[in-house]
């Protein structure tokens, strides 16, 4: 019973800017063409007091998001399954550095899916309160907006219909 109560998948929402799907590749073995799918963790996001922003993960799937509209995709992982989240690490000039055997060096850090969706969760928090215009609701600014265009409305001389009639 507690196995099922218990969440089998993890699901990080993304927007379609911070995924890209389908990136082919020739796999070096057998020459066959495949694909894989990459997300970028958003800026502000932290886990354990880390800046991760720019970290990249590649899921198995991506699915069009269900609830955010057509703009969001939405990422299953497996609850019990940790995730590296890696990034290249840059020279002060912002070029990759290359390690000893000739590939870029990496910065990887393991995590578990629901630190990633609490810290994107956060960040998001973040965003929306260092953006937020007011306390108003939207209702009560859309209302404010519409009295405010009826008075300009009001006391607004009116308008000749054509040039010529603005100099007669």
């Amino acid at each position: 019973m507690a196995d099922k109560a218990e969440k089998r998948n993890v699901y990080i929402s993304l927007h379609k800017l911070y995924v890209r799907e389908g990136i082919e590749y020739a796999d070096p073995a057998t020459g066959e063409a495949k694909s894989f799918n990459m997300a970028t963790l958003p800026r502000g996001t932290v886990i354990d007091g880390k800046d991760v922003s720019g970290y990249q993960f590649s899921p198995l799937y991506v699915n069009p998001s269900r609830f955010k509209g057509e703009d969001w995709r939405d990422i299953p992982l497996l609850a019990d399954r940790e995730v590296w989240l890696q990034k290249s690490v840059l020279d002060p000039e912002g070029n990759p550095v290359i390690g000893e055997d000739g590939r870029r060096q990496r910065d990887t850090i393991v995590v578990t899916p629901q630190q990633i969706k609490d810290a994107i969760a956060e960040s998001r928090r973040a965003w929306l309160a260092e953006h937020s215009r007011d306390d108003r609701g939207l209702a009560d600014r859309a209302q404010q907006a519409r009295h405010a265009s009826e008075v300009a409305s009001k006391e607004a001389p009116e308008r000749p219909l054509s040039r010529d009639a603005a100099r007669g």
